[in-house]
């Protein structure tokens, strides 16, 4: 059998083949412990899921390119979710491998593999990005960023491809005078705990300062010390050790100022985000809600877009490939995996899902969505 080797062909993972021929057509190669054997050159099966029109038409795109049609070496499962709202398929690609028992060689249809889902309907929330603010029913986080395109279609947060109707947006700005009024609680948190921390300094300061305390201390010098320390952290002073108390009361103070003096007009407008530059003290409000200027340092605050559907949920409008990112690395436009697969059996998961990607017509998948 001559080595297996990864080659680099346009950005696709190619995996040499063991030495098929007369004396071993399907290219078998037994493993080490001679009870389990890989199978290189059969076709596999496809296993499909409950219909529905849009993951069957979904599902006979990925079967009619080459390598949906070959199944060389592997065979695919499908996880199809259908509810009222959403629906998805999720393809499996597993390796073709056969084990030994009671002297029979079977084939095995179970294993581990990586999976990449097809979501559609669902809107892809924050992605990559943290929760910045809430209410009791929506997140407010930065808007993901558009890492790279693939056939035309934008990947966010190096993870994520989706594909839209026209002019649509599934995430939505968030007015400046909504992200203040949710953040409230974050930032009164924060204050809250620069707070308690401070009584507890200063209970700590009443203690070192006491006659008891005295008595407990040998050195003069170590008490004098300790004694100044412990009155230093009792009555915080605005400057790099006092920042711990001061930054999380001055922001409370500012936010509230600022939504207090909101205009409706001013509270309307769309809002960023600016990560604070001194984050001391400050452990949930981490930076500022401010009007979307344009400011580059400033990231615009979104949500989910509910109102990005205009047509009944079951019909499809939208789509999300979630996990892409794990699969695919994009160089110039082409795929690339992000890591050595294993050559000790046929490919599956990730090298089959960038076959794929490379050979789908990506146009008539963005077809599958209302116009």
């Amino acid at each position: 059998m001559r080595p297996v080797l990864l080659l680099l062909l346009a950005g696709l993972p190619i995996l040499a083949q063991p030495v098929i021929d007369a004396a071993n057509p399907e290219g078998i190669v037994l493993a080490p412990n001679g009870k389990i054997r890989h199978v290189w050159n059969r076709k596999g099966i496809w296993r499909t899921g409950p219909s529905h029109p849009t993951l069957n038409a979904l599902s006979a795109l990925f079967q009619s390119t080459p390598t949906g049609t070959a199944l060389n070496g592997f065979w695919v499962k499908e996880s199809r979710t259908i509810s009222a709202n959403a629906f998805s398929i999720g393809i499996f690609p597993f390796y073709l491998e056969e084990i030994l028992a009671s002297g029979k060689w079977t084939p095995q249809f179970a294993g581990e593999t990586e999976s990449v889902y097809f979501d559609f309907n669902r809107l892809p929330g924050r992605l990559a990005q943290p929760v910045l603010a809430r209410e009791p029913d929506a997140e407010f986080y930065p808007r993901p960023k558009v890492t790279g395109q693939f056939n035309g279609f934008n990947v966010y947060d190096n993870d994520a491809l989706l594909i839209t109707r026209a002019n649509r947006d599934p995430w939505a700005p968030v007015p400046l005078g909504r992200a203040l009024k949710a953040a409230m609680s974050d930032y009164e948190r924060d204050r809250a705990s620069a707070e308690s921390r401070l009584a507890n300094q200063k209970r700590q300061n009443d203690e070192t300062q006491s006659p008891t305390y005295e008595q407990k201390i040998r050195s003069e010098r170590e008490l004098r010390y300790n004694r100044d320390l412990a009155a230093k952290r009792a009555n915080p002073q605005r400057d790099k050790d006092g920042n711990w108390y001061w930054n999380p009361i001055d922001a409370h103070a500012k936010a509230a100022a600022r939504l207090a003096a909101l205009t409706p007009a001013e509270a309307a407008i769309p809002a960023c985000y600016l990560p604070a530059a001194d984050k001391d003290g400050r452990y949930i409000a981490q930076g500022e809600f401010l009007p979307d200027t344009g400011n580059p340092q400033c990231q615009p605050l979104v949500t989910d877009n509910l109102n990005y559907f205009d047509k009944p949920r079951s019909v499809p409008q939208l789509l999300w490939v979630s996990a892409f990112g794990r699969c695919a690395r994009l160089e110039n436009g082409n795929l690339v995996l992000p890591y050595k697969p294993r050559t000790s059996h046929p490919p599956q998961g990730c090298p089959i899902h960038l076959r794929f990607w490379s050979e789908l017509d990506w146009s008539r998948i963005a077809a599958l969505l209302a116009p």
